[in-house]
């Protein structure tokens, strides 16, 4: 018999359900993109970005959805452009900083022309920031797979989060919300382990990139899970966010790796 703390509880994800499907295949995409070179990453993390923001602001009911969908894709197509020509260039790898940066203060000025009275601001501000942080996490994670032993901290990082929203469908009903977050950490572990055998020693980085993005990755479905978005493209920016959202942990991992 159901409790009613469960009766309460947003649905639960199925291994078809949209947010499955979209953070399962922007990994795959992102992984195969970074063993192929950081540029077809980088494209790679550009089209799951442009349907993020299209879906971000519909998950979160942002009162103008369109203004900032247009920030998001401005913020991605930006982001993408300076890991493309940057490389491995650490100094060309700071402007996603100024992009990002440049991004917010286009936020900003979307609120400046709203002609609705700017209602709920800070929640309309607040969404569109937290969209683009997610998508610079990406972006790093793309440029990660231009150095060494790259392409196996972008494999864990953002291989784990996906894991972790295949293990939410399979999780006990009665233990899924007191599981998530050790299982996801659990799953980051093994596959840092098996991808760090292969990796020259760099196993210790890739287990810990995996802890972290398991943990991470979990507290993010956890807390997105919350909004309970019916908009198909909403449902869809959840499962990309999760996954994007630990990009930027294969590009401190590199960093640990090859200082």
């Amino acid at each position: 018999m159901s409790t009613a703390s469960e009766a309460d509880s947003p649905a639960r994800p199925t291994l078809t359900s949209l947010p499955v499907v979209g953070g399962v295949v922007t990994a795959a995409l992102v992984i195969l993109g970074g063993y192929v070179g950081h540029d077809v990453a980088a494209y790679a993390v550009l089209a799951a970005g442009l349907a993020l923001a299209w879906g971000w602001p519909l998950l979160l009911d942002l009162p103008r959805p369109t203004g900032s969908s247009v920030v998001l894709a401005a913020g991605a197509v930006g982001m993408a452009g300076v890991v493309l020509f940057a490389g491995s260039d650490d100094d060309g790898m700071q402007a996603i900083s100024l992009v990002l940066a440049i991004a917010l203060v286009l936020a900003f000025l979307h609120e400046l022309i709203r002609t609705d009275g700017r209602g709920s601001l800070t929640v309309s501000l607040a969404g569109c920031a937290f969209g683009l942080v997610v998508l610079a996490s990406g972006m790093f994670g793309a440029a990660a797979a231009s150095y060494d032993t790259g392409d196996a901290a972008l494999a864990v990082a953002v291989g784990t989060p996906a894991l972790g929203l295949l293990a939410d469908t399979l999780l006990p009903v009665a233990h899924e919300h007191e599981w998530s977050i050790p299982a996801g950490a659990l799953l980051g572990v093994v596959l840092g382990l098996i991808l760090g055998a292969t990796s020259d020693g760099a196993w210790p980085e890739l287990l810990i990139t995996g802890l972290v993005a398991g943990l991470v990755g979990a507290s993010i479905r956890r807390g997105l899970r919350q909004l309970e978005s019916l908009d198909p493209a909403g449902r869809l920016g959840y499962g990309i966010a999760a996954v994007l959202a630990c990009g930027v942990l294969a590009y401190g991992a590199q960093w640990f790796i090859n200082r």
